[in-house]
């Protein structure tokens, strides 16, 4: 029904909804349930505080918002894109201007942010690419051309390690090192694939 809902645990009532313009593709809430970030199928960015289902502001980008991720504290915020865009996007919270984006010549299906907001990760699946960035800049501190799709990545709340699972499997990294500290590899289904989905 193309909404972004947000509950109080001991309901399933909601507190309020609010209706975007396409498939919400994904949503991520700080650690005090103060803020709530999502992505949407209309290439819309929304920030919301907890009290109100009008956002505090929107981003509209190129194409569609496929992932978002929100610092502990809700100052910061990573958004990635698909298609006809292709970014990494990376948000303070009091503008809806980005502090600074970066093209990845691949559409970006998963992003993650440590707990303060120092270290992002983001993986692009048709050009199999990792990157890991510092908050202060574009240029990535680590930029990894993988051999296999990505589908999702996770980051410690220190920003100091970060894991990666897709077709081989799982792959655990420092912030420190492009080379993995460790790797697992899933089981292969019936018709041989190894994927994962999802890691946190």
């Amino acid at each position: 029904d193309d909404k972004v809902y947000l509950f109080d645990k001991d309901s399933s009532t909601p507190l309020w909804s609010y209706v975007t313009g396409g498939d919400v593709f994904s949503v991520a809430i700080s650690a005090d349930g103060e803020y709530i970030v999502s992505g949407s199928h209309d290439s819309k960015l929304h920030l919301f505080d907890k009290d109100s289902s009008t956002p505090l502001w929107s981003y509209t980008a190129e194409d569609h918002i496929m992932s978002v991720s929100i610092s502990e504290d809700g100052e910061y915020i990573v958004a990635g894109s698909h298609d006809a865009d292709d970014k990494v996007y990376f948000f303070d919270k009091d503008s809806s201007t980005p502090l600074w984006n970066k093209t990845t010549e691949g559409d970006v299906f998963s992003v993650a942010i440590s707990a303060d907001g120092s270290y992002i990760v983001a993986s692009s699946d048709n050009n199999d690419k990792i990157r890991v960035f510092q908050r202060g800049s574009s240029t990535p501190v680590i930029d990894i051309q993988h051999s296999s799709n990505i589908r999702d990545v996770a980051i410690s709340a220190n920003g100091q390690y970060f894991a990666v699972c897709g077709q081989m499997g799982l792959e655990y990294y420092s912030t420190a090192s492009s080379t993995p500290l460790w790797s697992w590899e899933a089981g292969g289904g019936a018709d041989g694939s190894r994927y994962g989905n999802q890691v946190v």
